[in-house]
């Protein structure tokens, strides 16, 4: 499967994937897949489970809803 997303990426962008970031998860870590990466170049980077603050998307936008949520209670004057 992840031969055919990297194929689309590349048709669609015509960019190469250069890293691919991952959970620590166990799905992923066949040997063939590794295996697969490496001879493309890709590197690949595992992330803890459960720590938003290694993804920046996800940090960023809990960052957005902390300031508004500290907006709308400030306007509440609460």
């Amino acid at each position: 499967m992840f031969k055919k997303f990297k194929a689309l990426v590349k048709k669609q962008t015509g960019r190469k994937i250069k890293m691919l970031r991952t959970n620590s998860g166990l799905d992923l870590c066949e040997l063939e897949f590794n295996e697969f990466n490496a001879t493309q170049g890709i590197t690949r980077h595992k992330t803890l489970i459960g720590k938003p603050q290694q993804n920046g998307v996800v940090e960023c936008i809990n960052r957005t809803l902390f300031e508004r949520a500290r907006c709308m209670l400030s306007n509440a004057n609460l």
